[in-house]
């Protein structure tokens, strides 16, 4: 059957063509094409024109500005025309596809469209991705070339669906950007903290500014927590301690510090600064956190908890008078 041989030697042809990504099934394009029926000793027209048309394999990219624009897809009659996209393909709309089509062949990634004679007049082929993007194309017949395979490169920035991976990989450089920001004014927002702080001072109240050293260990659930230094001004007091994770099949993570007067029914302490020096104190490994709380007036010693995250183990230093 010389139809179906046509065919098949296109096919012969993108197979051999240049790889790009996962190379579409040969097996299924073919099955996507009808048998032409009992060889009847008479050349078809779309026979005819398959001899003198090119047939290619191309890529075709598509940008924010091209994309609300029709590109043309060159199909011919009783040809699969094979289209690859990057992403997996939700569904895909071609008008006029009882008259002009046989039904189209979808998989993961690929639309294989096959028209039953040359098209006389475009048709639109609408195809959906995953991310939600809409694809437009415009299927047209020219008698010098046909599109065998055509690789559908997406190549959007601003106008890029928000669950699409451009625009997550935006969001992420601009969270980046704007933590990189926080960090680098981090040191200018303490230092006016501070003097916001100073300027709330009575300079006829007592004034303190102090450091002072500071010796209580606790000892449990395989951490070693010491209190080695206190920081009082401005009516604030700063507790340096260090953290020995001796838990040889898990890290620590600090959650959270609690700040209580020294006995049972003594009041809660507003803790205004919690801060680790690492985001997790591995096995073996020792690190700083840092609580800083308002310093009590009526009773100097204090109970301070440091919490895990996500975890039951934590270290309880009491009576201590920073």
């Amino acid at each position: 059957m010389r139809a179906n041989e046509t065919i098949r030697a296109s096919l012969l042809v993108l197979s051999a063509g240049p790889a790009r990504g996962a190379a579409p099934d040969l097996a299924m394009a073919e099955a996507a094409v009808p048998d032409a029926g009992p060889e009847k000793g008479k050349r078809t027209t779309n026979e005819v024109q398959a001899e003198k048309r090119e047939l290619r394999h191309r890529t075709l990219t598509i940008d924010d500005a091209t994309l609300t624009s029709l590109p043309e897809i060159h199909v011919a009659g009783g040809q699969a025309t094979i289209l690859t996209f990057q992403q997996k393909v939700r569904d895909s709309i071609l008008n006029q596809t009882g008259s002009l089509f046989f039904k189209p062949t979808q998989t993961d990634k690929t639309l294989i469209v096959v028209p039953r004679a040359d098209l006389k007049a475009p048709v639109p082929l609408a195809v959906t991705l995953a991310d939600g993007t809409v694809l437009s194309f415009k299927l047209v017949s020219v008698p010098l070339d046909s599109d065998v395979q055509v690789d559908v490169v997406l190549a959007l920035e601003h106008r890029a669906p928000p669950e699409s991976a451009t625009a997550l990989r935006g969001t992420i450089g601009q969270l980046q950007a704007q933590l990189d920001e926080c960090r680098a004014n981090s040191f200018n927002a303490g230092a006016a903290r501070l003097a916001s702080l100073l300027l709330g001072q009575s300079l006829d109240s007592p004034q303190a500014f102090e450091r002072r050293s500071l010796h209580s260990i606790n000892k449990s659930d395989r951490l070693l927590v010491e209190a080695t230094w206190a920081y009082r001004l401005v009516g604030l007091t700063y507790v340096v301690l260090s953290v020995d994770n001796r838990d040889p099949g898990r890290p620590w993570v600090f959650d959270r510090a609690e700040v209580r007067g020294s006995g049972n029914d003594s009041p809660e302490v507003k803790v205004v600064a919690a801060q680790s020096e690492l985001p997790a104190i591995q096995p073996g490994e020792s690190g700083r956190v840092v609580v800083g709380f308002q310093t009590p007036v009526a009773n100097p010693s204090i109970s301070l908890v440091l919490y895990e995250r996500d975890g039951s183990r934590r270290a309880v230093l009491d009576n201590l008078h920073p």
